[in-house]
């Protein structure tokens, strides 16, 4: 009886150590990213729009979800993206 009580309260403690050493991060916590560790915001560099075939992509999954397209979503992506559809499709 004594001995799980013991391994209960050094269970207990070990939870107790790990939880609080997790939830306080070290001094040199995301050191290997060089300076971008220390910065906040988004990126002051975006990428440029898309070209306009990624739109028409987004569009017809949003047809396919909605129902209001006819036939598998397979074709119609392949049209837009400038690939051959698969006979499969």
């Amino acid at each position: 009886m004594k001995r799980i009580t013991l391994l209960g309260v050094v269970l207990a403690v070990l939870v107790a150590t790990a939880g609080v050493a997790a939830a306080t991060p070290g001094d040199h916590a995301g050191e290997s990213n060089g300076d971008s560790a220390t910065q906040q915001g988004p990126p002051s560099e975006l990428p440029g729009p898309v070209p306009d075939f990624v739109s028409d992509i987004h569009d017809s999954v949003t047809e396919f979800m909605d129902g209001m397209m006819d036939g598998a979503l397979g074709p119609a992506v392949s049209e837009h993206a400038g690939q051959p559809a698969h006979a499969g499709n």
